[in-house]
């Protein structure tokens, strides 16, 4: 009779624990909308170091978005870099931001 009720309470506690971390879906959608980052791949086509801003061509629109970046950011981007900019979910700061390296393969030369 004492397990039963040992029994009973704790799987009254889990059920209860369940309810209250469950998520609905209107709440998991928002939060997936609220995560989405964007990413941008471009060249860089200037820098303001004084309001720690970069415009970047994107390459796949041909837009130019000013994005907002760290004063160490600023300070080591350089006009016509390759870059790869993660932004913040919803705003136009940089959470993220590569250096892209484009590697260029040296032509075989004939032997004629």
């Amino acid at each position: 009779m004492k397990k039963t009720k040992i029994i009973l309470v704790v799987v009254f506690f889990l059920f209860a624990v369940g309810e209250l971390i469950s998520v609905s879906p209107a709440q998991a959608a928002s939060v997936k909308k609220i995560q989405k980052t964007e990413t941008i791949r471009g060249k860089i086509i200037s820098v303001d170091p004084a309001k720690n801003e970069v415009v970047v061509k994107d390459n796949k629109t041909g837009a130019e978005k000013t994005i907002a970046v760290a004063p160490k950011d600023s300070a080591s981007l350089k006009v016509d870099e390759e870059v790869r900019i993660t932004l913040k979910a919803g705003t136009n700061r940089a959470e993220r931001i590569k250096k892209v390296v484009i590697i260029v393969s040296p032509t075989k030369k004939s032997g004629k």
